[in-house]
């Protein structure tokens, strides 16, 4: 029994120092945007700062069925500094959709129609909104694309431009994060 004893918490003990170095989910945005603890940071992070941030998603990289990692990376953003102290009341985050990523906006019958498969980033994208994230749609991006305003999910509101939403976003405080 003894030896059984041991043996259990050498490998308990083994196992969880192999994994600590894994990222994990959470605490804001759950199933999206894994992040690690960053405890010997060298810069602390400004007591009562809030960060205001506009995400320029033009790309989408991987296959249609597959999730668009720059809408991760908004979710990683929000998960890292909710870990590392920051109260979601201090984040303040925008996305302006263009390009190729405007597609991941789409409503799933909008996007299966196109692409014969459902949206795989709806629940990600209700997830965001959910936590106050502000989405905005390249109106030019839509027409060169053949995307109907209807065809868009809820959160979604359309500028004229990317440039234009980019640009009215930064000069209210938001940073450009590209």
């Amino acid at each position: 029994m003894f030896v059984r004893t041991i043996l259990f918490l050498l490998l308990t003990t083994s196992s969880a120092l192999l994994f600590a170095d894994e990222p994990s989910m959470g605490p804001i945005i759950e199933d999206y945007g894994p992040t690690y603890p960053i405890d010997y940071r060298d810069v602390p992070l400004a007591e009562g700062f809030t960060f205001r941030v506009v995400f320029d998603a033009g790309a989408y990289p991987g296959e249609v069925d597959s999730l668009n990692s720059e809408l991760v990376s908004v979710a990683r953003y929000l998960n890292m500094h909710g870990r590392n102290g920051v109260p979601l009341e201090n984040m303040d985050i925008a996305v302006v959709l263009h390009g190729n990523a405007l597609k991941g906006a789409l409503s799933d019958p909008a996007y299966e129609s196109r692409y014969q498969t459902k949206n795989p980033n709806l629940d990600l994208l209700q997830k965001l909104d959910a936590v106050g994230v502000k989405f905005y749609a390249c109106g030019q991006s839509m027409h060169f694309r053949g995307f109907e305003k209807k065809e868009l999910i809820g959160p979604v509101k359309v500028g004229l431009s990317a440039m234009t939403m980019l640009t009215v976003l930064q000069s209210d405080g938001y940073a450009l994060l590209p």
